[in-house]
């Protein structure tokens, strides 16, 4: 079992449940539910503790040597307390884990990330597939066209040109 523990994301969020090793189907199933006790409203940000339900999520993650791993994620819905909030429910978040909304963990996408960016589409879906993802091309471009543009400074030169051409005025 505490084999199975290190393959956890994030082992300080998580608690192990259980797990199931299916050899027919190549995966590796684990059962974990959140530790959290408080949770945050992603609107006001208010602490609550107040657990409205609890519900299942399926994560893919990275695989461990030939075998898939699904990780079925038991989180939380929590009211929030803040009355002027709009948001009455929420679902907790574990950023470390996984993103709102997503079937992989971040961890996986990291990596599909890394992938596509130093591959681009094509050869990346081909990787992806002789390594058992089985991502086509268009997936792995609306990933990386999903990803924030990076900062670019100022060219230097265009600016030095450009304070030469306003002191002429």
């Amino acid at each position: 079992m505490e084999l199975i523990q290190h393959l956890l994301p994030s082992q300080t969020n998580l608690s192990l449940k259980s797990w199931n090793l299916d050899t027919t189907e190549q995966q590796i199933t684990l059962n974990v539910s959140s530790t959290q006790t408080i949770a945050h409203c992603p609107l006001c940000h208010c602490p609550t503790h107040r657990v409205h339900s609890r519900y299942e999520r399926t994560l893919k993650d990275l695989p461990v040597a030939q075998f898939h791993l699904i990780i079925i994620l038991v989180v939380g819905k929590f009211f929030c307390l803040n009355e002027t909030c709009p948001q009455r429910i929420f679902t907790e978040r574990l950023p470390a884990v996984v993103a709102a909304w997503a079937r992989r963990t971040a961890r996986y996408t990291d990596r599909l990330k890394a992938m596509v960016l130093s591959l681009g589409g094509a050869a990346s879906a081909r990787l992806s597939h002789q390594m058992g993802y089985g991502y086509s091309r268009n997936s792995l471009l609306r990933l990386i066209a999903s990803l924030p543009l990076p900062a670019l400074p100022t060219p230097r030169i265009l600016y030095q040109f450009l304070k030469e051409e306003l002191q002429m005025i």
